[in-house]
């Protein structure tokens, strides 16, 4: 969380009455008895914020006649869902922080009035009793469970780090999965050249199918198979250019795919290829793969990470 949006957050806290969770990036507090967490679903949108509830009642969930109900009633938010003894709720968000804060108490406090109108109970959203509860986050996500199920997560995770960190690395495997991965990338980088045009697009799924390719046969992603990856994306990302270059000299010359692919070297050095069009090519392919490249693998460092937390937030 960078300092600008931590701020934002701070104010939202201070307006709500909630606390802020730094390091998951999540408010939560009690509201009206009613413990609630308020977190952006997607990082990459942190004012896009969903209030957490976990409640049940006697009669059932939520009906379709309530919920349109409540989102015709509370235009600052964007409906009421129920999962389970979980319910969420979308806060519509405004250009400016001070509008989203109005926003969020508003639909705060509909939320809390609508659930004891309608005879909700505070409970756990995992077992449904109604125990005391604490928001706990559990591998990037928030949940309201009480001191058992969240004991029962924490014993579960502990014993599926364990195996992990005991499974060994298949390197020969991910090597493997990557060079499959970036083949699609490859294919990705032709296609989009022969329509006639350089995409952003061709990095980022060169970038996805290499590193998913490699966790995936060689059964996790280390700081290892990251670099193997990032090489083989360098590599394949030259011959996918070399390729697409090969198909046009083959068209053009009337020559077959494998001799336009050997004489691009000649083309370029006897100026049948103008050599600022094939370096400035190939270089607006390396910079859009590492557009799509970095984020990717900062995204997959930081799941890794997220995947290994799990903590409870005192009230």
């Amino acid at each position: 969380m960078n300092n600008r949006i931590k701020q934002s957050y701070l104010q939202l806290a201070q307006r709500t009455g909630l606390r802020l969770d730094e390091n998951g990036g999540g408010l939560y507090g009690v509201r009206d008895g009613y413990s609630v967490v308020v977190y952006a679903p997607n990082p990459n949108q942190p004012f896009l914020l969903t209030v957490e509830c976990a409640a049940g009642r006697d009669g059932g969930p939520l009906t379709g006649d309530e919920i349109r109900r409540f989102k015709g009633e509370n235009p600052a938010v964007g409906g009421l869902v129920q999962n389970g003894c979980t319910l969420r709720m979308p806060v519509k968000a405004k250009r400016k922080v001070e509008q989203t804060a109005e926003n969020l108490e508003a639909g705060l406090s509909a939320l809390t009035s609508f659930l004891r109108a309608n005879g909700y109970r505070s409970c756990c959203a995992g077992c449904g009793r109604e125990l005391p509860v604490a928001p706990r986050y559990i591998a990037g996500r928030y949940a309201l469970l009480c001191p058992s199920c969240y004991a029962q997560i924490e014993q579960r995770n502990s014993e599926q780090q364990a195996r992990k960190n005991q499974k060994s690395e298949n390197i020969v495997g991910g090597i493997v999965g990557a060079l499959l991965g970036c083949l699609i990338g490859v294919v990705c980088i032709v296609l989009i050249s022969q329509l006639g045009y350089v995409a952003a697009l061709s990095g980022l799924v060169m970038a996805v199918c290499a590193l998913k390719g490699y966790e995936l046969l060689a059964g996790k992603l280390s700081p290892v198979g990251i670099v193997l990856s990032s090489v083989l994306m360098l590599v394949m990302t030259y011959l996918g250019d070399r390729i697409d270059w090969a198909l046009i000299a083959a068209r053009e010359l009337e020559l077959s795919f494998f001799d336009g692919f050997r004489i691009i070297p000649m083309l370029l050095a006897e100026g049948g290829i103008d050599p600022s069009n094939y370096w400035g090519n190939l270089a607006m392919l390396y910079l859009f793969l590492l557009v799509g490249a970095v984020p990717t693998i900062l995204a997959a460092m930081k799941n890794q990470k997220k995947a290994q937390q799990i903590y409870s937030l005192d009230q």
